[in-house]
């Protein structure tokens, strides 16, 4: 039960870092938090001004932000 309650809280969050390809919005997650530098190697880019704000949404809800 204590599981499920957890998977339950964080599903937004697990689906949200599958927004764009895998590490933008990890790492955009992580700056957003301001634990790491928000800094890509090609042909990698920055988090879409609009994914950033549902990922900030995201964290918010989780009280991670």
């Amino acid at each position: 039960a204590q599981a499920r309650d957890l998977h339950r809280r964080c599903f937004r969050l697990f689906t949200g870092i599958f927004m764009d390809t895998n590490p933008i919005p990890i790492k955009g997650a992580l700056a957003l938090q301001g634990l790491i530098e928000e800094v890509y190697r090609p042909p990698l880019t920055p988090l879409r001004p609009e994914a950033r704000e549902k990922m900030a949404k995201i964290l918010k809800e989780l009280k991670l932000l």
